[in-house]
């Protein structure tokens, strides 16, 4: 890069696009996988620009390669088989193709783009040529997010080329990497929609907007306040003090910035985020405070409002993906989901801060500060496997007792991951409920998962009569009843159900779709439904549905239906997301 153009770089400091490394293997389907990118962020409303380079085979040789304007879909040859079998680059550059695609990239055709896809960025470009010069100049002038599409063994070369821009690497081969790339560009884009109010109550009660795509990270612990002094930092490091003898945790803080302002410090950041490692544990600062609890390393991450899901994947870049963390912040929770999420307040306070507001309702408890002590009780928050757990006072039944018709065989011994589907749901579950029931009628296959197997009463009734048994069986009054072919289960919704149920008083929470579909195998019943359930079992009826007239059923509604596997079809699918 010119001098010229490193200073046009830094006039545009405070507003640097996003700058994305897409790789893969040579010939691993890059420009496929990208192809499924374009659609799906077109599908979510943004403008893609750019250029792909779609290979081009005969009889299953490489014969050279075209260049796509994504703007209109029109192609131009870019590359073809050199006749020189010797040659040590096979292929030779079209000079009209070469125009064609820069033309593509140019800041006319890019100006109005939310995201810039450039396949792709290779020993040419890192030579100078090719489009280089284009990409050189999309980073000192374009708003949008850039991806460049490069071969794995290129990119610690490409990764110093543009090192001021910090660019961050996705594996193409990762379903997650779709993922990080739209949530991204919402949050860029301002595209996630938060209520300035909370809902009033109703009988329907709807999942905050959004939440359903946010990404998730069950490793870490997000506490966040309704105001300023009201304990954040303490039950951090309570938590710490908990936990840091028998486990690596890393503390973090995060400050958000508003349209580039702040007070004093807060507002001296360069870029779009800024982190900064706590090495001193005596000052009398919130950082030096989780280093002296006991956390192995302690973080402050300042990043603008916009930017706060950029802010946190270059964080979790540093301290690593494996890492265990306690966070402290509100508007993280915006853009992602933990593994469990805490709010603090005080028993008098009914004035909630902005922030607090908007995640109120997203949080798995609120826990009261009184006195510097808390209505928590610490014995209830588990890490489990490296994420992140809150004890419930409940039961899980795992619903597992079906004939797997559609499926053709048994799908709760279908492998995920090398373990049966089954086993990965109790995964989950295990540590956030007191006890977990598996409702099948085959003790001996089940036994290895070491829960106790409730059979039902009467078989061959269906799950109705599978959950009226486990109800039976369970020692909790609320139950969480799942069925065994849900491979992600959503925790945090979950929690959601059962304190509803708790405060509320209802008998069942279901959630329901916005066309009206129930998910009662994903959903809270109280054990004291179980004489209704046993009624309409005596009168004939077999739907679960069936009981919700005989109950005090209260809805959420989701924005789409809880994924499962019901289908061979859709098990491929899941595998296939899961890069098995």
């Amino acid at each position: 890069m010119s001098s010229e153009q490193y200073a046009a770089r830094t006039a545009w400091a405070g507003n640097l696009p996003n700058l994305f490394f897409w790789v893969g293997e040579k010939h691993s389907g890059k420009t496929t996988a990208l192809a499924r990118l374009v659609e799906t962020a077109r599908a979510e409303g943004f403008n893609v620009t750019g250029v792909l380079a779609p290979s081009l085979y005969r009889d299953g040789r490489l014969m050279g390669f075209d260049v796509v304007d994504l703007r209109n879909e029109t192609r131009a040859p870019l590359a073809r088989r050199k006749m020189d079998a010797g040659a040590t680059w096979p292929f030779a550059f079209l000079d009209d193709g070469l125009r064609f695609g820069n033309v593509a990239l140019s800041r006319e055709a890019t100006e109005s783009a939310d995201l810039v896809i450039v396949d792709e960025f290779g020993p040419v470009e890192l030579s100078g040529q090719g489009w280089r010069s284009s990409v050189d100049a999309l980073l000192v002038s374009s708003n949008a997010a850039i991806l460049l599409v490069i071969r794995r063994e290129l990119i610690d070369s490409v990764h110093h080329l543009y090192a001021d821009f910090h660019g961050r690497v996705l594996d193409a081969a990762e379903p997650k990497s779709y993922r990080e790339i739209i949530h991204i560009l919402n949050s860029r884009c301002h595209r996630v929609g938060w209520a300035d109010s909370l809902p009033m109550p109703s009988l329907t009660h709807h999942e905050p907007h959004g939440q359903t795509s946010c990404p998730s990270y069950e490793r870490m612990l997000l506490i966040g306040s309704a105001g300023r002094n009201v304990g954040k930092t303490e039950l951090a490091c309570e938590i710490l003090r908990k936990f840091s003898k028998s486990h690596n945790i890393v503390g973090i803080k995060v400050t958000t910035v508003a349209d580039e302002k702040g007070c004093g410090v807060c507002s001296s950041i360069y870029g779009a985020y800024s982190i900064v490692e706590e090495t001193n544990a005596h000052s009398r600062k919130d950082t030096a405070r989780l280093l002296r609890a006991g956390a192995s390393r302690v973080f402050w991450l300042r990043v603008l409002q916009e930017r706060l899901l950029d802010g946190l994947t270059a964080l979790l870049d540093v301290v690593g993906p494996g890492a265990v963390s306690i966070c402290e912040s509100n508007s993280l929770r915006y853009v992602m989901e933990p593994g469990l999420f805490l709010m603090i307040s005080r028993p008098e306070s009914n004035a909630w801060k902005s922030s607090a507001r908007k995640v109120k309702d997203l949080a798995d408890r609120i826990v009261l500060s009184q006195n510097g002590k808390f209505s928590l009780d610490l014995d209830q928050v588990r890490l489990v496997d490296g994420r992140w757990a809150l004890l419930e006072k409940a039961t899980a039944i795992v619903m597992a007792g079906g004939a797997s018709q559609r499926m053709g065989t048994d799908k709760s011994m279908l492998p995920i991951n090398g373990r049966p589907l089954i086993e990965t749901v109790c995964g989950q579950l295990h540590g956030s409920f007191e006890q977990i029931l598996i409702s099948a009628n085959d003790s001996d296959k089940f036994a290895f998962l070491g829960f106790e197997i409730v059979r039902d009463r009467i078989p061959g009734q269906g799950p109705l009569m599978g959950i009226a048994s486990a109800l039976a069986a369970s020692a909790s009054e609320l139950n969480f009843v799942v069925a065994c072919d849900v491979p992600h289960i959503r925790l945090t919704l979950a929690r959601r159900m059962l304190s509803r149920a708790a405060d509320g008083g209802a008998d069942i929470v279901v959630p329901m779709t916005r066309d009206g579909q129930y998910e009662p195998l994903f959903a809270v019943y109280r054990k004291s439904v179980l004489g209704a359930v046993n009624e309409a079992l005596s009168s004939g009826h077999r739907k679960i549905s069936e009981v919700f007239s005989l109950c005090n059923v209260e809805y959420i509604e989701l924005e789409t239906s809880i994924p499962n596997v019901n289908t061979m079809a859709e098990y491929q699918e899941l595998q296939e997301h899961l890069g098995g």
